[in-house]
């Protein structure tokens, strides 16, 4: 019988890395890894596009939408596990996209990122108060955005 530890570093040669970017299966002795969803949201389509590149060269399924309405639609058929989200978009506001998620309990596993050129305090309580998990400020380095999505979908996935 072969260990959960050891398929993971046959897919995978980091199994630290393994357990942030996603879920070892098994099918008539073959081992497929599925890939972990993020859902990036943001009407700045070359910005989105930037992370969304990295997040794929990270290893992740990327979805994106540019407005509140179509993150929430996304969000709902596709149940990513990982959205960030811009605050100031058309349709509706990141709070109220953040607010619609939590409210649902399918995005009980799902880490929220605020990615948001806003730096006042009163916008990164108010996403805390909502539910957001984390508060990152554009501009940032796409190392420390990742960083902080894989902290966050790792308690996420273990709080519950």
């Amino acid at each position: 019988m072969i260990s959960f530890r050891t398929t993971l570093q046959t897919v995978i040669s980091e199994p630290v890395a393994a357990k942030s970017l996603g879920v070892v299966f098994f099918t008539s002795g073959a081992e497929t890894l599925v890939k972990p969803k993020v859902l990036i949201v943001d009407d700045e389509d070359f910005f989105r596009g930037l992370v969304a590149n990295g997040f794929e060269q990270e290893g992740f399924a990327v979805l994106q939408a540019d407005n509140g309405e179509d993150a929430v639609e996304v969000a709902s058929t596709e149940l990513p596990e990982l959205i960030l989200l811009d605050l100031v978009m058309p349709r509706l506001l990141g709070f109220e996209v953040c607010q619609m998620l939590r409210k649902d309990q399918r995005f009980a596993h799902t880490a929220i990122i605020i990615m948001s050129a806003k730096s006042y305090k009163p916008d990164m309580d108010k996403a805390a108060e909502l539910g957001a998990d984390a508060y990152v400020v554009k501009p940032f380095e796409f190392s420390d955005l990742m960083s902080v999505a894989r902290e966050n979908m790792n308690k996420r996935k273990n709080a519950l």
